[in-house]
């Protein structure tokens, strides 16, 4: 038997794994078939029939092994708690005790560390000071200087820091001595520049005045010919006008006159018109009545060439003769009469065109 069985409940079982070893371990089953699928469950439920039995019987021996534990946490429970009521008032005691010595610890220290800040504080702002005058003026420099030549330190202010006291006193005079010197020199060149600035501005001063009384005589000039330009001008403008006018006055009058010898025109054209008008009606009458008294004449010319049957028979030959008189008669009259209306209308329109 080996150690790792060592339970002796658990031999019976053991033998039983070491036969399932050699039945299953490492063995395929042909699950695809009926055959296979019922001898892997029938392995699988032998192996499970072990496997529920140990446990039950784990559970069966561990029972009294865990009442016993139980018991023995109370029991230690118990004890450890009346150990407390002893211990705990006698730790209560060390640990306030301990407390008081800390804070009293803690006490000085804060104590001491303030004592050192300020005496470093008082160093510091000795030699700060110097930095702090950089860009003062001289005055307030020399001010600061003074202050700081007749200061003193003593060993009640800055105790074992007495030595690093007095160092930063004597820097800080050295360096607000040569703060005050360069002040000086910063200050006597900056004078210098403002003077120069101040006599550069008087002089721009006086070269901005000179260019205003140019400008202002050369405005003056300007305007001046201006003025003059101006009454040319004016001059010039109402001359034009003049002529301007006295040229629209004669246009304007021959204009009028035109427009009477248009008018007068046109009324003779008018009259001449009318005239013709009432001649041309005239010979239209006249020449209806030449139609008619030569349809008359036609139809009297046919009269004659009829045979005559009975009673006594004109004389064609004489009856057409005294037709054609009348007629020509008529038409030279007629003629006579067009000729002198077309001419007076002709003389008329030459004398309006």
């Amino acid at each position: 038997m080996t150690e790792q069985y060592q339970i002796t409940e658990y031999n019976q079982t053991a033998a039983a794994l070491a036969i399932l070893n050699e039945k299953y371990s490492g063995q395929l089953f042909e699950v695809t078939t009926t055959k296979g699928m019922d001898e892997a469950k029938k392995a699988r439920a032998e192996v499970k029939g072990y496997r529920v039995a140990l446990e039950k019987l784990r559970v069966e021996l561990k029972a009294p092994a865990l009442e016993r534990t139980r018991l023995i946490d109370a029991e230690a429970k118990r004890i450890t708690a009346e150990l407390l009521a002893l211990e705990e008032p006698i730790d209560e005691q060390i640990k306030a005790e301990e407390k008081r010595k800390e804070e009293e610890k803690a006490a000085k220290a804060r104590a001491e560390a303030a004592r050192l800040a300020g005496i470093a504080a008082k160093i510091s702002a000795i030699r700060y000071r110097a930095a702090e005058m950089a860009n003062q003026p001289s005055e307030v420099i020399r001010t600061a200087l003074e202050q700081a030549q007749v200061q003193e330190v003593t060993e009640a202010e800055f105790q074992e820091f007495l030595p690093d006291a007095i160092e930063a006193l004597n820097e800080v005079r050295k360096d607000l001595k040569a703060t005050l010197n360069a002040r000086l020199l910063h200050e006597a060149e900056a004078a210098r520049i403002q003077a120069e600035r101040e006599e550069l501005a008087k002089l721009r001063e006086a070269e901005a005045a000179r260019k205003a009384e140019e400008v202002r005589i050369a405005e003056e000039a300007r305007k001046t010919e201006e003025a003059r330009l101006k009454v040319e001008r004016e001059a010039q403008e109402a001359e034009l006008k003049a002529q301007r006018e006295a040229q629209e006055a004669e246009l304007k009058a021959q204009r009028k006159e035109q427009e009477r010898q248009e008018r007068e025109a046109r009324q003779a054209r008018e009259a001449q018109e009318a005239r013709l008008q009432q001649e041309r009606e005239a010979i239209e009458r006249q020449q209806a009545e030449l139609e008619a008294q030569q349809r008359a004449l036609e139809a009297a010319k046919a009269k004659a060439v009829k045979p005559i049957r009975k009673g006594k028979a004109n004389d064609p030959v004489a009856d057409l003769k005294q037709a054609l008189n009348a007629n020509l008669a008529t038409a030279k009259a007629l003629d006579e009469a067009y000729q002198r209306g077309f001419q007076a209308g002709l003389n008329s329109a030459q004398q309006a065109a």
